[in-house]
């Protein structure tokens, strides 16, 4: 029996730590009034109050609503936020090319490209992704 470390699929981690937290944050726009708290901002985006501070002081950002929060989102450091700022700049699609994916969630593009291979696809539509992340082991 092997002692190296068993390869999960990404779409576990996919789940827990981009799409869970993307839910929480779209639950929080629909059901907090702007403004938000800081606290409550920190909480959501799981960040800390270090870089909260360095980013929405360059930013010249006072007060906190869906917009300033997006604009945060976008220059944090996390992982969530570099996929979410990954994603923007590759712009929002229906459908993604492997370079677009190995990019934006930070995969190793041969290992995309094999399992966009294994799918019998080009382009994968955004309907897809869970499909394609169950293919890919990390």
């Amino acid at each position: 029996m092997s002692s190296s470390k068993r390869r999960e699929p990404y779409l576990a981690r996919y789940r827990s730590a981009i799409l869970s937290r993307l839910r929480e944050i779209d639950i929080f726009i629909k059901t907090k009034p702007a403004p938000y708290s800081k606290e409550d901002v920190l909480a959501v985006l799981d960040m800390g109050e270090a870089e909260f501070d360095k980013i929405s002081s360059a930013l010249g950002i006072g007060c906190l609503t869906p917009f300033t929060l997006t604009l945060i989102m976008k220059n944090g450091s996390g992982e969530l936020c570099g996929a979410f700022r990954r994603e923007l700049e590759c712009g929002l699609t229906d459908s993604y090319s492997p370079e677009q994916i190995s990019y934006i969630y930070n995969i190793d593009l041969d290992t995309v490209r094999r399992a966009f291979y294994d799918m019998g696809v080009k382009r994968l539509h955004r309907g897809l992704l869970e499909t394609l992340f169950s293919n890919i082991y990390i």
